[in-house]
């Protein structure tokens, strides 16, 4: 399985209930503005901000469900991969989605968590499943995405990181440059 469910199952209820809250401050707005009732702008423009963002709330719901829907169709696909190397194009054939925009929605369900088990290699253009591919291929070897995170902290801040043996990158929160060391079994991190 390649996607999230626990994680996907507890955002689309969370949404589901601030869809209903929006969806029922929306029919509030409604039955206010036709009984004509209230006629001073302080309410009109409270119960239309309401609404407006009712109906916002309701649109990220349903915006999120097919969301979710397409991420259980490209764990289907990638299910039935059998190799554990699924190519950017083939996948974007199947589907039927631009590369570009696939890519995109898959690095980012795999940055929110919603995607598991998947890595994306830039170099190849492919997806690699990490409980299928066994040993890497020799022209796989050495991307950071094949590499265990390690846990530094950093010299500038103090911040506690985990960045991929041995790449470089930006404390997120000093902005120091950042070099981790090579790979020791004692300071890998377990996913």
């Amino acid at each position: 399985m390649y996607y999230n469910r626990i994680k996907m199952c507890i955002s689309i209820c969370i949404w589901a209930v601030l869809s209903v809250i929006g969806v029922f401050m929306a029919i509030v707005f409604l039955g206010t503005m036709s009984s004509g009732k209230v006629t001073d702008a302080p309410t009109l423009i409270i119960f239309f901000l309401f609404g407006t963002g009712g109906g916002f709330l309701a649109v990220i719901f349903w915006k999120k469900f097919f969301d979710f829907m397409q991420y259980y169709r490209y764990s289907t696909l990638f299910a039935a991969d059998a190799d554990g190397f699924v190519p950017l194009a083939d996948l974007a054939h199947e589907t039927g989605t631009p590369e570009v925009k696939l890519q995109k929605k898959i690095q980012n369900a795999i940055r929110k968590g919603y995607m598991v088990n998947v890595n994306y290699s830039a170099k190849d253009r492919a997806f690699l499943l990490s409980d299928k591919v066994t040993k890497p291929e020799p022209n796989l070897q050495g991307l950071p995405e094949l590499k265990p995170f390690l846990g530094i902290s950093c010299p500038g801040c103090a911040a506690a990181l985990k960045i991929r043996a041995p790449t470089s990158g930006t404390c997120p929160y000093c902005g120091r440059l950042i070099t981790a060391p090579e790979y020791k079994a004692d300071n890998i991190i377990n996913r």
